[in-house]
């Protein structure tokens, strides 16, 4: 089945805004999962030690019940282009922890062959003992696709249609491809990885087609805060579970994980004081992409966007704040149907401060859980 043939059923263009998809009663999940999730923004000025937030922080997670660490995938840009291939990230922390989920968050599968992702996926498997799962996205860069252009245009039918092809050649089944001589042969992977099935998830920008189409294939969604606000999310993620119910599955099984950007600290003011500067920079980098999802927005000069870009996310998007202001918004999010938040706390504070902050955060998480329970 290809994205093609599920649409007219399901009719998703636009069912999680306009209320199209019946829904039950909301479920709210009974445990809210606390990862970590890297997209560093920054030019390194020392390169022998670019990579160690990753490994420290890392290692905190494993020590401290953190559910994943989420590697990005990013091309020829320094706004997150410190992760040009997840699985390579994932391979250095395998052998750094033990115990934390490695995701890939996410693998852009339209600049990739699945046979290598497979293979090396399947590598980061092995090495981790059996914790890998991915992210699926289509991309969204120009750029991005001087690596595959002949896909861009199509890149959301492609990767909708050669998802099951990596989920097949995960399992062992084989491929047909052309050799070098031009014969046709069959391909498996290697190394064989030591899960059975692959868990994906589908990456989805705030677009209510994308979240009932994971659905209706069973995939975990991940998203974020960045193109809707809690309100807009909350539809979307009641859609998803009407999909999965629709497509065979348990409605209350798949996954939604947000990431939400993540400082913690004694105070809000402290916080505050700690990261401005900083996200501000971040959120500089790339504004571009940000300011035409909102068109309102476009004539808003760039000083006073960058300000108000700011206050929105410190005040209703991210864990930004004290211990009990950051558990106030985690709980608001479990509320609406969230199963995990993927914290994203490489922005560009300073490496000491976000490592100090981490315990902050480890709090939230206890904290969180405890409401749960």
């Amino acid at each position: 089945m290809n994205h093609t043939d599920i649409e007219p059923a399901l009719r998703p263009d636009q069912a999680a805004d306009r209320g199209q998809l019946k829904r039950g009663p909301r479920k709210v999940p009974d445990m809210l999962d606390f990862s970590l999730l890297f997209f560093a923004n920054r030019e390194s000025e020392d390169p022998s030690d670019e990579y160690g937030l990753l490994l420290d922080s890392g290692q905190f997670a494993d020590a401290s019940g953190f559910r994943a660490l989420w590697l990005p995938e990013r091309h020829f840009h320094p706004f997150g282009g410190s992760f040009p291939s997840p699985a390579l990230a994932a391979a250095a922390l395998a052998v750094a922890t033990r115990n934390v989920r490695l995701r890939a968050g996410s693998v852009v599968l339209p600049l990739q062959d699945p046979l290598r992702v497979a293979e090396d996926w399947a590598f980061v498997d092995n090495l981790s003992g059996g914790r890998v799962d991915v992210a699926i996205a289509t991309g969204w860069n120009a750029n991005d696709f001087v690596l595959a252009p002949e896909r861009y245009e199509n890149r959301r039918q492609w990767t909708f249609e050669t998802i099951d092809l990596l989920k097949s050649l995960w399992s062992g089944n084989s491929v047909v491809r052309l050799n070098g001589k031009g014969e046709r042969v069959e391909i498996k992977t290697y190394p064989r990885p030591v899960q059975r099935e692959l868990d994906l998830w589908m990456t989805c920008s705030s677009d209510p087609r994308t979240f009932v189409e994971a659905g209706i294939r069973g995939m975990n969604v991940l998203t974020a805060l960045l193109f809707q606000s809690v309100d807009d999310l909350a539809p979307r993620i009641e859609a998803y579970r009407e999909a999965r119910a629709q497509g065979g599955f348990d409605p209350d099984t798949g996954t939604v994980t947000v990431m939400v950007h993540t400082f913690v600290g004694k105070s809000d003011d402290e916080v505050r004081e700690i990261i401005h500067e900083p996200f501000v920079e971040y959120l500089r980098s790339s504004v571009d992409l940000w300011r035409t999802k909102w068109a309102d927005l476009g004539s808003v000069p760039h000083d006073k966007l960058l300000k108000y870009a700011f206050e929105r996310y410190f005040r209703t998007s991210a864990l930004f704040g004290s211990v009990e202001r950051c558990v106030a918004f985690a709980d608001r999010l479990r509320s609406i149907g969230v199963n995990e938040l993927a914290c994203l706390i490489d922005f560009g504070a300073g490496t000491n401060e976000t490592l100090d902050a981490l315990p902050h955060l480890a709090e939230v998480r206890r904290r969180t859980q405890g409401h749960s329970a």
